[in-house]
């Protein structure tokens, strides 16, 4: 009786960590789209330092992922997707209407 329930809570406490600990591959791609959305907005956009902090952070992000350091993954991605939207948005209040 004590191993089923040990085992049960065993297998619970696995299930919601791998839960926890998934691939942030949503994180990721909205990313990329992010990114390109802003390479095809502007062609200066690939030298642009916010979109290069990007490409770097996304990069750092996809290492991570390989070695299984998902929250980092994440906020690397998140963090990457930050700096494509605020190039987004200083190319959109720049450009004629």
């Amino acid at each position: 009786m004590l191993n089923k329930k040990l085992i049960t809570v065993t297998l619970i406490s696995i299930f919601i960590y791998s839960c926890a600990s998934m691939p942030p591959l949503q994180e990721m791609s909205n990313a990329r789209q992010t990114i390109s959305a802003a390479k095809e907005l502007s062609a200066s956009a690939k030298d642009d330092q916010r979109i290069l902090e990007a490409e770097r952070l996304l990069s750092r992000a996809e290492r991570r992922i390989e070695v299984s350091l998902y929250d980092a993954a994440r906020q690397d991605a998140l963090r990457a997707q930050k700096q494509a939207i605020e190039y987004l948005e200083a190319e959109i209040t720049k450009k004629p209407k």
